[in-house]
């Protein structure tokens, strides 16, 4: 994973995600995510997320992610994350687009 100017934030290998420098974050298990200490974070379930407390926080449709309250947050296409404007805000790859959104968009990992 990748910020806007192409340097790197971390990273996601066999459902683990590191930071910049190599330290272990957190993990992914059947879309849930859990923080470094093992703790619940959220989940993903048909496109819509929630938080550690089961609460709604938005969604997924074609690609565009929206809030709670269904304003546009961002995009993701082709390995590039972009914010509501457009602008590009990082980038990846080999990672799914659910484990980008978490990260870029709903903010659980503060790898930025």
């Amino acid at each position: 994973m990748y910020d806007r100017t192409g340097s790197p934030i971390g990273r996601y290998d066999h459902g683990r995600i590191y930071n910049r420098y190599g330290s272990y974050e957190g993990r992914v298990d059947s879309n849930r995510f859990y923080d470094r200490a093992g703790s619940y974070l959220g989940c993903t379930r048909d496109d819509k997320f929630y938080d550690r407390s089961g609460s709604y926080i938005g969604y997924c449709k074609d690609d565009k992610y929206y809030d709670k309250s269904g304003t546009y947050i961002g995009s993701i296409r082709n390995g590039c994350v972009y914010n509501r404007t457009g602008s590009i805000i990082g980038a990846f790859s080999n990672i799914p687009y659910n484990i980008a959104g978490i990260v870029f968009l709903y903010g659980f990992y503060l790898l930025r």
